[in-house]
Order: structure tokens, then C-alpha cells, then sequence
């Protein structure tokens, strides 16, 4: 039987999940990388995999064709002289604008994953070219994709001094996945793997506490935005000091300042009230209430699913396919560490009726034990383009009381809820 080699981004784990399954169900020898860490020898293990293979199945999407590793097996491919077959997993893919091979071979549509999806993937695969000898001498294999954090990992780990040079490369290096928007979570690991090092500088030292304070702290409210207005029925917060969630007493002098003297549960340091993880020991602080769980938009409503991570991009995806089918507008915006903000507006004359600038807001927020929280209330439609990451914190002032009414009529949130609840297990 052929052996089949799936290349990937994990952001599409649920659809090659499918495709694999639908392939060793019926006698393929289906491989894909399921393995979290990166380095070397995970690298070769891939490498070798490919040799191996006698038909490459590159898994395309925007997210696998932006990916470096994506991009270096199938030139790897290439060299080979394996056969190619892409196989469409997802939405937002312009096919004629991609650039060779891709473009000069035949797409298998894989988007619905239904009973004819797989039998066209199995007709495509069957119909394939034999893969012919393996090239002597073999061309050199690509390097280690830089963009994986797992290479950095080993490098930190790794029982080898490291000079002064190295330490501040490999800093600069962490820096740059801050920079490229990469998981906070992975950020935090690395920089506590580089801290714990016997032989680190005290100067980069410095530079590792000042990078875990900047991902360990939620975003802050620009100097220019208000405060939320406190609804009438509460109270004004107590002072000089009130209970602190992470543990101690938190200060509040006269002029609202706050200093902290709050303790981490796990090592009793000293932590400030913003933080959401402890920078001695990286232990997980719990955060100020009304700050990250459902419910904090008076009105609001929210429900708890089972999902994980990866699973996250393709719900958000279903959801606004079908608003879209219904008529409604929609637009996604980051929102926040983990929280993605969906905005809703119907088209056509419906909007005149509760005001254009009314839109329902949808956020999708994914905590640690693989749960999906999602609240929805009404607020402001948001001019997309003159902003990149919304702060919840900014956003939930806008939100309007008056205008969930209409949506409530139309019976959008429980509908909306039902359509998840669909897809997921709800909590």
C-alpha cells in the first residue's frame, strides 16, 4: 500500500485529523506529524518521513501556505521529485494567486469532509504517478524551520555553556516571537527555561524579568481612554485597600493609584495586581474579577464549551459561514491575549431599525483546561481598519444596553449559542 505523507499547520488539525482517518480506513499508510516540541531530530524524523513517502499530500490553507516548515517540506518535495497533491482544507485560499508547483497541479477540495470529499481524495490519490528512485547523491536537506519555538527550546536546554553572545542572541531571538505574535504560554516557558540557567549574565537576567513582565501583564488602557462607567447599583471600591485575588492586599491611596502587595499562592513573591502569571516561579495568578470570564458586560450573556485550541479557528469559521448565510455581516478582530471579538450586523434595511452603528459582539475566549468560554452582548460596529487589536477593556464601555433588545427579538444569542453548541459539547 502507497505510503502518504500529510504536510500541515496545525491551525487545520481538525480537517487532517479527518483526512487521515479517511485514508487508514481504507489501507493507506498515512503520516502526519503529531508530536509538540520542535528541534532537530524531530526535523529529521519529518525529513526521513518524506523520503519515505510515495505520494506527498500538501494539506492547503492560508495558514500552511504562510508556514515556514509548510514551505520547506514542500520544496524539500520538489527536489525529491515526489508526486504533490494539494488537498483544500479550508476557506480563504486564492487559488489563482498561488505560485508553483501548487499552481500547475490539480486541487482535491477537502473543505466539507463529507462522503464525496473523501472519495474524490482517494480517486486523486489513485490516480497519482509512481514516485520514482530517490535522487543520488540526495540534495541537502532544509535547515530547521527558525519559526518553530521548539528549536529554541533545545538550544536553552541544552547542557553546553552559553557566552555572553549566545545568551543575548538567543534573547533577541524570543523577543522576535513577541514581536510575530506568538503564544504568550510558549513565550513564558522559554523565558523561564533561559532564567533558570546556571551560567546567565545578570544583564540578560534583566532583559528576561523586563520581557515575562510584558507578557504576563494584560494589555493596558491607553492614557487618553476613560474608565468603564460604574453602573449605579455599585458600590464605590473601598479604601486604603481592598482583597486582592491573588492573595494579600492590594493599596489605594486618594488619587486611585494602586500599589501592590499581593503574594503568589506558590512561592509567597511579591506580585502586582495586573499580572497574570508570578515571574519568580511562572505559577498562573487568578485574575482581577470582571476581567476574564464571561459575564463581565452587564446584560451580556456567555456559555462554556469543551474545545481545544487548535479546534478554535475552524468554530470561528463555521459561525461566521453561517451568519453569512443568513444574510448578516460580520467581522473578526483580535481582542486581547486568547480572545478573538466576532461582530454582527444584519444587511439590508433591518439595521435602520436599531441604529448602523449597533452590532452584536461575539467573543470566543480560550482558557487553560481546553474550555471555550463565549459571551455575547451588544455594542458599537467597529471601523476595522483603523484598528488592529481591540482591548476588551476598551471595548466593553462601548457596549449598548438599549440595542440587545432588537437582537433578544430576533432571538440571535440563543441561536447563536445553539449553532456552537452544534459543533461543541457545551460545559
Amino acid at each position: 500500500m502507497r505510503k502518504v505523507f500529510v504536510s500541515y499547520s496545525r491551525n487545520n488539525i481538525d480537517a487532517v485529523a479527518q483526512l487521515v482517518k479517511d485514508l487508514t480506513d481504507v489501507g493507506f499508510n498515512a503520516w502526519h506529524d503529531q508530536t509538540l516540541t520542535g528541534g532537530q531530530k524531530w526535523w529529521d524524523s519529518i525529513l526521513s518521513s518524506i523520503r519515505e513517502c510515495d505520494i506527498f499530500i500538501f494539506a492547503l490553507s492560508k495558514e500552511s501556505w504562510d508556514s515556514e516548515a509548510c514551505q520547506s517540506e514542500l520544496a524539500y518535495v520538489v527536489e525529491l521529485g515526489k508526486p504533490i497533491l494539494p488537498v483544500l482544507v479550508s476557506e480563504g485560499v486564492h487559488l489563482s494567486l498561488l505560485s508553483a508547483p501548487i499552481n500547475e497541479l490539480q486541487v482535491t477540495d477537502y473543505r466539507q469532509r463529507d462522503k464525496a470529499a473523501a472519495f474524490s481524495l482517494l480517486k486523486a490519490i489513485n490516480s497519482a504517478p509512481a514516485a520514482p528512485p530517490l535522487p543520488d547523491p540526495l540534495p541537502s536537506p532544509p535547515p530547521v524551520p527558525l519559526s518553530y519555538l521548539g528549536a529554541l527550546k533545545d538550544r536553552i536546554d541544552s547542557h553546553t555553556p552559553l557566552s555572553g553572545q549566545e545568551q543575548n542572541l538567543l534573547f533577541l531571538e524570543i523577543e522576535g516571537a513577541i514581536d510575530k505574535g506568538r503564544s504568550h504560554a510558549e513565550i513564558r516557558d522559554l523565558l523561564f527555561s533561559l532564567k533558570q540557567r546556571d551560567d546567565l549574565l545578570a544583564s540578560v537576567g534583566r532583559k528576561v524579568d523586563e520581557a515575562l513582565k510584558r507578557v504576563s501583564a494584560p494589555p493596558s488602557r491607553p492614557s487618553w481612554q476613560p474608565s468603564p462607567p460604574r453602573p449605579s447599583w455599585q458600590p464605590a471600591p473601598q479604601r486604603p485597600s481592598v482583597s486582592s485575588a491573588a492573595g494579600g492586599n492590594v493599596r489605594v491611596d486618594d488619587r486611585g493609584l494602586v500599589s501592590a502587595t499581593n503574594t503568589c499562592s506558590q512561592c509567597q513573591k511579591q506580585v502586582a495586581p495586573d499580572w497574570r502569571f508570578c515571574l519568580s516561579c511562572g505559577n498562573a495568578l487568578p485574575a482581577p474579577a470582571g476581567t476574564t470570564d464571561g459575564g463581565r458586560i452587564p446584560g451580556s450573556k456567555f456559555r462554556r464549551y469543551a474545545c481545544e485550541p487548535d479546534v478554535i479557528p475552524r468554530i470561528i469559521g463555521d459561525v461566521r459561514g453561517w451568519l453569512n448565510q443568513q444574510d448578516f455581516d460580520t467581522q473578526q478582530i483580535d481582542a486581547d491575549q486568547d480572545s478573538v471579538l466576532l461582530q454582527i450586523k444584519k444587511r439590508g434595511s433591518w439595521r435602520d431599525l436599531v441604529g448602523m452603528a449597533t452590532s452584536l459582539n461575539v467573543v470566543f475566549h480560550q482558557t487553560e483546561d481546553n474550555t471555550l468560554t463565549v459571551e455575547i452582548g451588544a455594542g458599537k460596529w467597529i471601523d476595522k481598519a483603523a484598528v488592529g487589536t481591540v482591548s476588551l477593556l476598551i471595548l466593553w464601555p462601548l457596549a449598548i444596553t438599549a440595542g440587545i433588545g432588537a437582537w433578544e427579538q430576533m432571538k440571535m444569542p440563543d441561536n447563536i449559542f445553539d449553532y456552537i453548541g452544534s459543533l461543541l459539547v457545551c460545559r
